[in-house]
């Protein structure tokens, strides 16, 4: 039968071949490969870098909470996942959420509204950080960590703001 000449219409979220082939994604839990599934469908091949994993986005798909960032914190630890740009408490009192990045793609240039005051801790357009392929993640940073470097991003941002 030959091949039909319509292009699909739908979007496509998938994971590459030799990802799922690899022995690290094999160890992964159901719920971080659940996870892992929801990042490839909220990437569109412009934004890797700027992913989000919030419970408020994700209810649908988790139990718990708890269940979803035990899986973020699995795919993080292993390599799957990078935070590109930290969150916290905004000037404003609005909370920033991580930026999440996968790491088998190329990181994506941040773009619009909302992240004009954001600090990515990877450059864009480089090649894939490919950290998977390890299992381990070298930039991983445990919940402490990470809130002191959203806090020293803050005050990178403030100084390059800062106009005379």
């Amino acid at each position: 039968m030959a091949r039909s000449n319509h292009k699909q219409k739908d979007g496509f979220s998938g994971i590459p071949r030799r990802i799922i082939e690899h022995p690290s994604f094999k160890s992964l839990s159901y719920s971080a490969r659940s996870l892992l599934i929801q990042l490839g469908y909220q990437y569109r091949g412009k934004n890797n870098g700027n992913l989000v994993i919030t419970f408020s986005i994700l209810k649908d798909w988790f139990g718990s909470n708890t269940t979803m960032y035990r899986a973020r914190d699995s795919l993080y630890e292993a390599g799957f996942i990078v935070i590109n740009a930290y969150g916290g408490q905004s000037g404003s009192g609005t909370k920033l959420p991580h930026l999440y990045a996968l790491t088998w793609e190329s990181i994506d240039q941040l773009k619009g509204d909302s992240n004009w005051m954001r600090y990515t801790h990877y450059p864009a357009n480089k090649a894939p950080l490919s950290y998977w392929k390890s299992g381990v993640n070298p930039d991983f940073k445990i919940k402490k960590e990470r809130d002191n470097q959203y806090k020293k991003d803050v005050k990178k941002i403030k100084k390059t703001s800062i106009s005379y």
